[in-house]
């Protein structure tokens, strides 16, 4: 009898073993596919953005407005984070996003013939293209669908304007705080600020350092130029940044070496809250506002292309200067 028993119990836990056994399976299997299921979206369309410039505010901002512009309308968006700045780095990301069949090319462009290449092999896959560059007449126009000019070298060229009206009469020692070595937006707005300083004999750029669009990077930099106009004997007077970011680590510099901020005057590009903030403290001469926004522009030209319609060839993404005269109105909406 207590061997039948024994026999009964043994079979009873093999039969629940089992059942856990299988539970377990069962449910395993149910929450992987259903993890799968939602992982893997569907959209009607897939936007791939290339670009090589490093992440701050105003990048993220720019990011953000391709999401808030594009998935509402079920359209996917597809940017990998750049791994170096450089041509050869964006070549085989847009080679990539080829590569994951998206609908449209959009590309902030490091070198735009050395990736001439790459816009063929998007022709060939018959992927549109939409370019946000402002020297685009360098290639032929059939590799891309349409343009979104940024002018930076008129962003550049306000800065230098508005150091002008500051110092109109009397001389104006100038630090540039340069963005990213081989960023696009960095060398349009130098160049247009230097072509601009062309008619004001009074202004002159004495030290160059690289910020690289970062707040930090840029006070070591700002703090280099300090230190170099202390050995030589000159005064600066002004800085040209070629971001926000960039600019306020050149403020952080100037208070940190106890330097008043009126006595420096700077001067920089994009337009965030931030710098609204210093205008009003009277610690920043200006800003020129390089909207990021340019999701809902890129979802226009692809509305228009799906609904049958030519796009535009060209749009312009527009811009406003920030000084102590609006700065209060601005600063609620800057990101």
């Amino acid at each position: 009898m207590s061997r039948l028993k024994h026999h009964w119990c043994l079979f009873i836990i093999l039969i629940l073993g089992f059942m856990l056994i299988h539970t377990l399976w069962d449910s395993s299997t149910q929450v992987s596919t259903e993890w799968q299921s939602e992982s893997e979206e569907v959209y009607k369309l897939k936007v791939g953005f290339s670009q090589i410039e490093t992440d701050n505010p105003w990048r993220t901002a720019q990011i953000n407005s391709f999401r808030e512009a594009l998935l509402p309308d079920n359209i996917g968006f597809i940017y990998h984070e750049p791994e170096e700045y450089s041509v050869e780095w964006q070549f085989k990301d847009i080679q990539n996003l080829i590569r994951e069949r998206v609908n449209y090319l959009v590309i902030v462009p490091a070198d735009l013939k050395a990736l001439t290449p790459v816009l063929q092999e998007a022709k060939d896959a018959h992927i549109p293209v939409i370019l946000i560059d402002q020297s685009a007449d360098t290639i032929d126009s059939t590799y891309y669908m349409s343009l979104i000019s940024a002018d930076y070298l008129k962003e550049g060229a306000i800065c230098a304007q508005m150091l002008a009206d500051k110092y109109p009469d009397e001389t104006c020692n100038i630090v540039e705080i340069y963005g990213a070595k081989n960023s696009p937006s960095a060398q349009a707005r130098s160049q247009g600020f230097h072509t601009a300083l062309k008619n004001y004999p009074n202004l002159h750029v004495i030290d160059r350092e690289y910020g690289d669009f970062d707040r930090v990077t840029a006070q070591k930099a700002m703090e280099n130029a300090l230190v170099k106009a202390t050995d030589t004997k000159q005064t600066i007077h002004a800085v040209f940044a070629h971001s926000d970011e960039d600019g306020l680590g050149a403020l952080q510099a100037i208070k940190t070496a106890g330097i008043s901020p009126q006595s420096i005057s700077i001067v920089s590009i994009n337009g965030i809250q931030d710098v609204c903030k210093a205008i009003l403290a009277n610690e920043y001469l200006g800003t020129v506002e390089s909207n990021p926004k340019w999701g809902f522009l890129v979802k226009i030209l692809i509305q228009q292309r799906e609904n049958g319609y030519p796009p535009f060839p060209s749009m312009i993404i527009p811009y406003s200067v920030i000084t102590s005269e609006n700065a209060a109105s601005y600063y609620p909406t800057a990101y």
